[in-house]
């Protein structure tokens, strides 16, 4: 894999955009050579392909299969890819915190809660223990 740098984009989307405004095919354009490369680069340049060539009124629409099948390849090939994928991490990290609130939430809601009262039975027994 090539490195990064000086003025490439950092992201899958940013790559794109780059791309698009490039002067001849948005495919041949520099910006875009580091996600062609490694095992993924086919299933990138069908889906950026699919969407270039979108008529969907919220373009690329049309090309959801595509991109899913690229970025299930590059989850698969992390070593290639892992700047691609750091969007999904940051995610998965908001959904963790996300789930860690609603937990601790949900603990001090259990903890302020009062105790429910007794019935003279449960009284009793708990006399005589």
């Amino acid at each position: 894999m090539a490195a990064q740098g000086e003025g490439e984009p950092k992201s899958l989307e940013e790559g794109m955009a780059e791309a698009e405004k490039y002067q001849g095919d948005p495919l041949d354009c520099p910006c875009i050579q580091h996600m062609k490369e490694g095992p993924c680069g086919d299933k990138f340049v069908v889906a950026y392909r699919c969407f270039l060539d979108s008529k969907e009124e919220e373009r690329g629409a049309d090309c959801l299969e595509s991109f899913k099948a690229m970025q299930m390849c590059f989850a698969e090939h992390p070593e290639h890819y892992k700047e691609f994928l750091a969007g999904d991490d940051e995610q998965e990290d908001d959904e963790e915190e996300d789930d860690d609130e609603q937990e601790g939430a949900a603990k001090d809601k259990e903890a302020k809660k009062e105790p429910e009262p007794q019935t003279h039975e449960q009284k009793a027994d708990n006399g005589n223990k």
